[in-house]
């Protein structure tokens, strides 16, 4: 992700929804005993979660980018 870019939330969205996966994957595996219940769950949940906290994703978004770039 370039600096310059011009971001419109849309990569904060689709982080949370990745995110929102992947817990949602071992959720699903572990508890719902069916991973495909937990992946909708996942992207539901971090959908949502963008939307409704989208300093806390911003935050987390440029903390997981930093420490890819090192």
């Amino acid at each position: 992700m370039s600096d310059d870019s011009d971001d419109t939330g849309g990569e904060r969205v689709v982080f949370a929804m990745l995110v929102g996966v992947t817990f949602g994957a071992a959720l699903g595996t572990t508890v719902l005993q069916d991973i495909s219940q937990g992946i909708v769950a996942g992207v539901v949940v971090g959908t949502l979660a963008a939307l409704v906290f989208p300093a806390w994703t911003d935050r987390l978004y440029k903390t997981v980018t930093d420490k890819l770039e090192e």
